[in-house]
């Protein structure tokens, strides 16, 4: 049915397999069995809704991200494999036993969420201009337990209770507007326009980010942010000219295309 009216089927399996907590190997070998009747029901509601594109996380209202099961609805985006790279280098990079860590633009927190439980000494704190994205993040530390982030609604940096950060990563909207037309029909009708869609090109953000951040840095401090495929030339641009003593190297994420960025000061 999905696959007749230009769907993705795996979309399905992915479905069945959550619904019944079996993996594809097990499903397939009880594909004789009989499904109950709620995962049925459900199973089938949830095929009505693919057909109408509705993403098949927030049809479970869940989404993974290294390995974690976060809470998701359409106040958030659903996160990608790109920003659990950029994490995964975070991580990597994580060298000072105790840090304070601002995550801006949250949405779901996966991203402040998920350095806490690699770090739970750390102080990490998460802020976004949405209160209903800020739910949706409270709710999922407080699903996986992690104490140690406190949540700010706040407009970059409007809010006076932020201070100043050993790590400062974001995942913001780098979107063009012009670009919607390629993009697919789940993210436009469901994914929010805040989190995705960028004036300028898709450069807003980090224009007026670049001007802000170095008051909220600590010496010796970085800055992390994911950016779109093509768009690394005219970033490089932007933190040269509002940021010229800082460095910037840019990463390739799995498929090969610069995906984000670490920022420090230059030395001397």
């Amino acid at each position: 049915m999905l696959k007749n009216n230009d769907k993705f089927p795996e979309d399905a399996q992915y479905l069945l397999e959550e619904l019944s907590g079996l993996n594809y190997t097990q499903l397939q070998l009880r594909r004789n069995d009989l499904v109950s009747e709620e995962i049925l029901t459900k199973f089938n509601q949830g095929i009505q809704l693919l057909l109408k594109d509705e993403p098949v996380q927030y049809i479970l209202g869940e989404a993974y991200f290294l390995g974690e099961k976060f809470s998701v609805d359409d106040n958030v985006l659903i996160p990608r494999q790109e920003t659990e790279e950029m994490v995964e280098k975070i991580i990597q990079d994580h060298s000072e036993s105790s840090m304070s860590i601002l995550d801006v633009g949250t949405g779901s927190g996966v991203i402040a969420i998920s350095l806490a439980l690699k770090f739970p000494d750390d102080e990490v704190v998460a802020s976004d201009i949405s209160s209903d994205a800020l739910k949706v993040a409270a709710k999922n530390a407080q699903r996986l337990q992690t104490d140690n982030v406190h949540f700010f609604q706040s407009n970059l940096f409007s809010n006076d209770k932020l201070g100043k950060f050993d790590v400062i990563v974001s995942n913001p909207p780098y979107i063009a507007e012009s670009e919607q037309n390629v993009m697919d029909q789940s993210v436009i009708k469901y994914e929010p326009d805040l989190a995705l869609y960028g004036k300028n090109d898709g450069l807003d953000f980090y224009e007026r980010f670049s001007k802000q951040v170095i008051e909220y840095l600590n010496p010796g401090g970085k800055l992390y942010m994911e950016f779109g495929y093509n768009q690394k030339n005219k970033i490089k641009q932007i933190f040269s000219n509002n940021m010229p003593d800082y460095a910037v190297e840019f990463y390739k994420d799995i498929s090969g295309n610069y995906r984000y960025l670490k920022l420090f000061r230059k030395k001397g």
